[in-house]
């Protein structure tokens, strides 16, 4: 899908930049971008780029999180590093025209500083973000974490999803329309993060979006290129990969997922995440999520990032729609332990 970029000047031009197959992409620049915003005024700011995913009705949510946690880590002292955030996403964002981020001040203490940022287009709100800063805490202090799952696969031992899902369409005829127009799409993105599932499917599923329910999902990622030691953009980086297929997994708990066609629309409503330790995302992370519970239209989703050695380096946590297709809806009603709750 097309990308929309901004000029980094105070210009409201619309530049659609579909990717061509160049022999060499700088996917650290292109990440930098994708999450950098430009300064306008005291505490406004605006979005450079804006990406479009397949079969999304909106720019994507991870991306919006860091451009609006740049702007508000933009408005702190240079010893306060980001330890939570919260948002809630309001309004589908338009990737054809420019993010506004408006930042409040809400606190600056010694210790301590508070933002929210508003995210605008049109005039109206669209996404809001509330990032609370710290500063490192001094002497000693309480230290402890979950462990790390084990007999996890190294990320370099796992295929590349795109090339599993190239070898799928090139031998096999025949599959659902959904899954087509996804592939014809997603064939042509060359994104800057290099994600790796750890559970193995077989064609079928991949095919179909269909597989056996299970209420865990793991997923290693890092960045394509190398970034530089600004942690800022790291942390930025973080949270732009934390929206990546995380409220799938609720759906991964019923059996299904976003490419299947029972699903008939799925969108993210809030993304928090608390950030506990540093870290580098031109390294491979792992992010081990669970979804342990979806009802009425919505699902609930937490997880915890880990970083090679082990440590816990971030927590998350997602609520979002979850809708059945008219398909979807006829199964559900064909299933024995529906059918004995009516």
């Amino acid at each position: 899908m097309p990308t929309t970029t901004f000029d980094n000047k105070i210009e409201f031009v619309n530049t659609l930049e579909v990717l061509d197959s160049e022999k060499s992409v700088d996917y650290a620049s292109r990440l930098i971008n994708s999450i950098d915003v430009q300064y306008l005024d005291t505490n406004i700011y605006m979005s450079k780029e804006l990406w479009l995913p397949v079969g999304s009705r909106g720019a994507y949510g991870g991306q919006i999180i860091g451009q609006a946690l740049h702007a508000g880590w933009n408005t702190v002292s240079d010893e306060l590093f980001v330890h939570s955030l919260h948002c809630y996403f309001i309004l589908a964002c338009d990737p054809t025209i420019p993010v506004i981020y408006n930042v409040q001040r809400i606190r600056d203490g010694r210790s301590f500083a508070t933002r929210v940022v508003t995210a605008k287009q049109r005039g109206k709100s669209i996404f809001i973000l509330n990032c609370s800063f710290a500063t490192e805490e001094k002497g000693l202090s309480l230290d402890h974490q979950t462990t790390m799952p084990v007999d996890i696969p190294e990320p370099e031992s796992i295929p590349d999803p795109i090339e599993v899902m190239k070898n799928i369409v090139s031998n096999t005829d025949d599959y659902p329309e959904k899954f087509r127009d996804f592939m014809t799409q997603i064939l042509q993105e060359d994104q800057p993060m290099d994600y790796r599932e750890v559970q193995n499917f077989s064609p079928i599923e991949i095919i179909t979006g269909d597989s056996t329910p299970t209420m865990s999902k793991r997923l290693w990622f890092k960045s394509r290129g190398y970034l530089d030691v600004d942690q800022k953009l790291h942390t930025c980086a973080m949270a732009y990969a934390s929206d990546r297929g995380f409220l799938d997994t609720a759906a991964r708990a019923n059996g299904t997922s976003y490419i299947s066609e029972n699903i008939g629309m799925m969108m993210s409503l809030d993304h928090s995440m608390w950030f506990h330790k540093p870290a580098r995302v031109d390294d491979w992370l792992l992010f081990d999520m669970e979804g342990p519970r979806s009802r009425n239209g919505r699902g609930l989703v937490f997880g915890k990032i880990y970083n090679r050695d082990g440590c816990l380096v971030a927590s998350a946590a997602q609520e979002g729609i979850i809708r059945l297709s008219q398909v979807g809806q006829e199964r559900m009603m064909a299933r024995p332990e529906v059918e004995s709750k009516l």
